[in-house]
Order: structure tokens, then sequence, then C-alpha cells
């Protein structure tokens, strides 16, 4: 197949790269998008699963810090209470005393009046075992505040109380917390403000279980497996409120991800634009430079004489061919790479030893052009005999290397190069046939027509 038949094949899928591309980013963000619908859904139907939380007192789950019991002798009567293990206590009521009880008391304080955390919970499960001769038992969480309770005194602690109905044998007692009221009677010896009258239990120091109003007197056991708080970890509305939240978040992020791929788009397409000027630009100097050596070659040489002479051309100048003695040698010698190496390495030298306002270019082979303001054309016989020593003092190559110089010097820079480099090429000529390795100036003769050296 020809070439242009093979351009554009390439072309041609190299075309449509781009829109494979942008359709596997449309088909990734749609399959996003729909993963989060599924999860969406999911964080819907199975809210309460992914919040819930529990809190297990008891065996395998939080320990008590301490354990208390008492019975109703600070009332003046004589029922007892006998703990048999952790959890597990028996209580004899007797009449006494009007309303007898018995209670047993969990203690959470972990350090100075902190307790647990319980307000994130919403019911209460005992498990229990049960024998005795009431319907009913007291379950109270106390609750410390500095705002009602005073540091030492036990029975300043908010007393959020439920009566739960209880039968004999195994069972499990559920229990809302929203259920639990304060206990009128600690309302009325505390004399709290009403705002502090509700239940609270952000601050749990201690868990009471009593025998109920309804406890007769006899033999009554208690053993207590576990007790259970369960809850969310947030409410479900704030759930819904979040996945909300979140979907406005994400359709917010999504318009700006698109303002930002439209403004890279357009930032994309105008950096190509410049691209592509700045390969013009570049092609365009490359046909202007020496690829070997990177200096100017002949037309590049050419127009930047041109921008010397817009940029005014009424001083001095000097004008040298120099041109590397015996350079054929070399690649005899040495091979071709070795002479590449020998010019890149001459015109380096060149470069760095002149000024940025002098022109050096490649004229050809190993023949060079630099054009250089002088003052006069002693000025510029010392600047090419500096640039020979300096060139005769490099180790180029094994055995070194020397350069002959032609030089001519205008009064100011003539308006064609032409005249002025043959000139210069004769006084090149005339150093090769005086030995080599020495710069010559060009002295014009009368009726001198300056044109080029015979071979």
């Amino acid at each position: 197949m020809s070439d242009p038949g093979g351009n554009q094949r390439i072309e041609g899928e190299s075309g449509t790269q781009p829109g494979f591309l942008h359709a596997m980013s449309r088909l990734r963000f749609e399959i996003a998008v729909i993963a989060l619908l599924v999860l969406t859904i999911g964080a819907i139907i199975f809210a309460n699963t992914i919040l819930r939380e529990t809190l297990v007192i008891g065996s395998g789950g939080v320990s008590p810090s301490a354990i208390r019991w008492h019975a109703d002798e600070s009332m003046r009567g004589d029922s007892t209470v006998a703990p048999r293990r952790p959890l597990a206590w028996s209580c004899i009521l007797r009449l006494h005393y009007q309303y007898p009880y018995c209670s047993y008391e969990i203690l959470f304080e972990q350090q100075a009046d902190r307790g647990l955390d319980l307000s994130r919970f919403q019911t209460i499960t005992l498990d229990l075992d049960y024998r005795g001769r009431g319907d009913s038992i007291r379950v109270y969480l106390k609750n410390r505040d500095p705002e009602y309770s005073v540091a030492g005194r036990p029975d300043t602690a908010k007393y959020n109380q439920i009566e739960l109905p209880v039968r004999n044998g195994h069972q499990r007692i559920e229990a809302k917390l929203s259920d639990f009221k304060v206990a009128d009677w600690w309302i009325q010896k505390s004399r709290v403000p009403y705002r502090l009258s509700q239940a609270q239990f952000s601050n749990v120091v201690a868990i009471e279980i009593d025998t109920g109003s309804s406890a007769q007197a006899g033999r009554y056991d208690f053993d207590v497996r576990s007790i259970a708080l369960r809850g969310n970890i947030v409410a479900i509305d704030q759930w819904y409120l979040g996945i909300l939240g979140c979907w406005i978040i994400l359709i917010c992020l999504f318009l700006i991800s698109r303002i930002l791929d439209l403004q890279s788009d357009l930032t994309r397409r105008r950096l190509l634009h410049a691209a592509a000027q700045g390969e013009a630009q570049l092609a365009q100097e490359a046909a202007r430079r020496d690829h070997l050596t990177g200096l100017h070659n002949r037309l590049g040489a050419t127009e930047l004489y041109r921008q010397m002479l817009a940029h005014g051309g009424g001083n001095p100048a000097a004008i040298m061919l120099i041109d590397i003695d015996h350079f054929k040698s070399v690649n005899d010698r040495f091979g071709h790479a070795q002479g590449d190496a020998v010019l890149v390495a001459f015109a380096a030298l060149l470069r760095s030893h002149t000024r940025d306002a002098d022109l050096i270019a490649r004229w050809g082979g190993e023949e060079f052009l630099l054009i250089a303001r002088v003052s006069d054309a002693q000025a510029a016989m010392e600047m090419a005999n500096k640039l020979r020593l300096l060139i005769s003092a490099t180790d180029f190559i094994r055995g070194g290397l020397t350069a002959s110089f032609g030089v001519h010097v205008c009064p100011k820079l003539p308006t064609k190069l032409g005249p002025a480099i043959s000139y210069a090429d004769g006084a090149l000529y005339k150093a090769k046939n005086e030995g080599r390795d020495r710069a010559v100036l060009h002295i014009p003769a009368e009726g001198d027509s300056g044109g080029p050296r015979k071979s």
C-alpha cells in the first residue's frame, strides 16, 4: 500500500481514539450512577440494620465497675438481700415496712462522676430468670449531671424509672427508653426546675433493679443473664437527610466537573493550537539550523543577517570564514562518526568564545562563517588569532587540530552578503596556500571585484 494510503489509515485510527475514550468515560460515569442508586436503595431499605448499635452489659459485654445492694432497712424495714454471684441475688421481703422492697445496683463509674452515654440507644432488654410473688419489677437508670448532682452523694443522681411486668421463669423484657420517667419523689426531693425534670441518659452511672410496687412478703430470686441496649448510630431522619445531602453534593460536584471539563477542553484546544504553532515555528527553525552542530545553516545565516541589517548596520564588522585544516584526514583515520563529533565540538568552541550578538553558522562541510562587530581591522585580527590559538590548544582528537581564517572587515554591514563572503573566501584561500593554521586579512586592491576564489 502506498504511503498516502497508509497515512490515511493511521489518521482514521487515531481519529476514533478520542471518541472511544469519551464513550468509555461516559460508560464509567453511568455505571457509577447506577452503583450509587443501588447503594442508596440499600441504605434506605436496610437503614435499621446498618445503623444498629448494641451495648451488652454482663457476660461478653461491658462489666460493671462495682455492685451494690440494699433493702428497706433505711425505711426501718427488715427485708434482706443476699447476692449469689454477679448479677444474681435473692431477697426476702418482710412486712415490717408497709412497702417492702429490695434492690440490686450495677455501677458503671469508670472515673469520677463519669458513666455510660446511653442517649443514642432506643431500647433496653433484660434477659433474666425470676422467681417471686410479685408481677412487676422496677428499673432505674441513674444519670449524673453537674446541674443537679453533688459529688460524693449517690442519691443526687437523677432516677429515670420504669415499672415492667414480670412472670416466673426465664424471659426477655424489652422497654423503650422513651417510656422512662423521672421518679416523682426524686423531683420533689431535689426541687429541680421543670427543664431538668425530663428523663436523661447522657451519663448513666448505675442501673438499679428493684422488686415492684406489688411485691408481697416472701422470697425473690433474680438471675440477670444480660442487659442489652439497642439503638441507631444516628437517627433515621438524619440518615435520610444525609443520603439526600450526599446526592446534592454529588450533583454539585458533577456540575462543577462538567464546567471544569469544558474549561479543560477549551484550554486543551488552545494548547494544541499553540503547540501546532510552536511545531510550525520549530520546523521553520529546524530548516534554518544545521542538524549536526545546531548552528545556523546558510539559509538561517542569510535570514539572521537580514535581521542584523534591520537593527542597524552602520558600525564596522568582521566577516570571517573558518576552515578546519586537513579535516579529510580525520575522517579517513578515525571514521565519519568521529569526524562528526569533532565538528560538534568545534562548533561549541566557537559558540562559547563569541558574543551572543555575533552570527555563527556552518557554511558547508568543515567551513564556518563568523560575523562580528569590531572596532577596526586590528581588533578583527586579534579576535581571529585568539580563536585560532584556542582551536590549536584544544584536544579535539589525537594529534590535535588547526584552522585557517579568512577575514574581511567592512566599515559597515554591506547590503549584500555575497561579495563580502567572497573577499573572506579569498583571504582563506591565501591562508591555506601559505601553510594553514593562520589568519589572513583581506586587503582590498584597486579594482578588486571580490569574486570567488578559483580552485
